[in-house]
């Protein structure tokens, strides 16, 4: 059985963050990943971590804040569903009368544990990957922090073939 890719370099950081312009308003950022498309590069992601601003206190109601990275550009937040998605997180806060249970944490793919040089959350074989952020009930804007551990990989050409062509019709 012929391997898909071999991993070429030792993990390494890429790193991006945005902030809303307008309040409640998903907004997406391109973080660049330079690659050899000539030797048929990509990236392996092998963990997402995410930080930045927390839920709102609101009486009476739920508050959230959801990121994400995706390899493809994106309108909005996507559900664990979506072929490209690499990374995602839900943060919440409830509010009663008086009362705030929270903030949770909802890391749907991602996670705080450390990572595994073998955990693999994604492969991308273009360009970049994106950076997006969406909230609910809040009254300023929100800010998020994003890390991924990656390693440069060489693809198969007919892995390469079938990841590019995969990012560039979705």
């Amino acid at each position: 059985m012929a391997k898909a890719y071999t991993i070429t370099s030792d993990p390494f950081y890429v790193n991006g963050n945005l902030t809303q312009q307008a309040v409640d308003t998903y907004l997406q950022t391109e973080i660049s990943l330079p690659l050899d498309s000539l030797n048929r590069e990509g990236i392996i992601v092998h963990a997402v971590y995410f930080s930045g601003s927390e839920p709102e206190r609101v009486a009476g109601a739920t508050t959230n804040i959801r990121t994400q990275v995706t390899s493809t550009s994106k309108t909005g937040i996507v559900g664990v569903n979506d072929a490209n998605l690499i990374g995602l997180q839900e943060k919440w806060m409830t509010g009663g009368a008086a009362e705030y249970s929270g903030p949770h944490y909802m890391d749907l793919l991602t996670s705080q544990e450390p990572y595994q040089k073998d955990d693999v959350m994604g492969i991308v074989a273009t360009d970049n990957v994106f950076l997006g952020i969406d909230s609910f009930s809040q009254t300023a804007v929100k800010s998020v922090q994003c890390r991924l551990v990656c390693s440069r990989i060489r693809l198969s050409a007919d892995a390469y073939a079938a990841l590019v062509t995969n990012e560039l019709s979705s």
